[in-house]
């Protein structure tokens, strides 16, 4: 586990009590301990098994029992029974995988598409399903989850379309990658997630419902987006009315990488449908809004928000 998913364990269960810890991230400092601890202790009862994110995991079970009581005898309240197998013991020291949250991530389209429509400029947005894909061994981080396209229908006439290439010339494209959280414990993997799956459009976008808003991690958000020209959205669940807000806008490329766009289309029939109805409605200069997804209400947004928290509760 990284410092971010012990830290949220940690959480759930209540252990962060046991802290007097005042700091704004504490998972930050706890990185910094196993680290330390790693690297200069040599009977440390920690593993690292990976190094971005840094990930750890308890080396031999019984045989650091004994280490983990010492390093923990100031932060646990009651300590292990001596009675109790090592191998027993143990486990009150094995995280406990929990659902943190009531909804998936496709559950979290509706609210995207919400925030598209209104926030730019009338886009429209469709899902991309991976699991229709013909090939899936080598396009793990192929597929967005959405996508979206822009076109100004109200403005254009029949015969200035036809001057202008189609009207492709004018759209404009966006591929949007979703998390339910975004921490120093999956930024990296979830931004260069949308770094190879947004290549294709003109702008491409991570979008999470609950963003670290600590000062260390918009600084990377910060410095990730300014290099890599993908912008960040944090959405806003309990208010549908503001729907989100972009917190880093993308960078937008002057043209579409076409050659991205049909190595998608050639293994998912969702995004080669989604380029056919474009391609339809801009050549009628006319959105037929039935082949997208649909525009959701903010009471049917709010309803889906009011039922993840009660779930959450129950």
């Amino acid at each position: 586990m990284s410092s971010q998913e012990i830290w949220d364990d940690a959480v759930a269960h209540g252990d962060d009590k046991k802290l007097s810890s005042q700091g704004q991230t504490p998972w930050a400092s706890l990185n910094a301990r196993l680290l330390v601890d790693y690297r200069d202790n040599p009977s440390s009862p920690f593993d690292r098994v990976s190094t971005q994110p840094a990930r750890y995991t308890i080396k031999d079970k019984p045989k650091s029992q004994a280490a983990v009581n010492l390093s923990n005898k100031d932060l646990v309240s009651d300590a292990l029974s001596p009675d109790l197998d090592a191998t027993e013991s143990i486990q009150s020291l094995v995280p406990v995988k929990t659902t943190k949250y009531a909804y998936e991530e496709r559950d979290l389209h509706p609210f995207v598409v919400r925030l598209v429509r209104t926030h730019f400029g009338g886009a429209y947005c469709k899902t991309i399903f991976h699991e229709v894909s013909s090939k899936k061994d080598f396009a793990e981080w192929l597929h967005p989850d959405l996508v979206g396209f822009w076109f100004p229908f109200d403005n254009y006439s029949k015969e200035l379309l036809a001057l202008s290439g189609g009207g492709l010339s004018i759209a404009k494209f966006y591929s949007f990658e979703l998390k339910r959280e975004l921490n120093f414990g999956n930024l990296r993997k979830s931004f260069f997630q949308a770094v190879s799956n947004s290549s294709w459009a003109h702008e491409g976008y991570l979008v999470a419902a609950n963003v670290d808003e600590s000062e260390e991690h918009q600084a990377e958000l910060s410095r990730l987006s300014g290099s890599f020209g993908i912008g960040v959205i944090n959405l806003n669940l309990d208010d549908p009315q503001a729907a989100g807000q972009v917190l880093f806008p993308a960078r937008t490329k002057e043209s579409i990488d076409w050659d991205g766009a049909n190595k998608l289309a050639k293994v998912n029939p969702d995004f080669r449908k989604f380029l056919t109805d474009v391609r339809i409605d801009i050549s009628h200069a006319l959105p037929h809004p039935t082949e997208f997804d649909p525009l959701p209400t903010l009471d049917e947004l709010a309803t889906l928000w009011a039922g993840w928290n009660k779930k959450a509760t129950s």
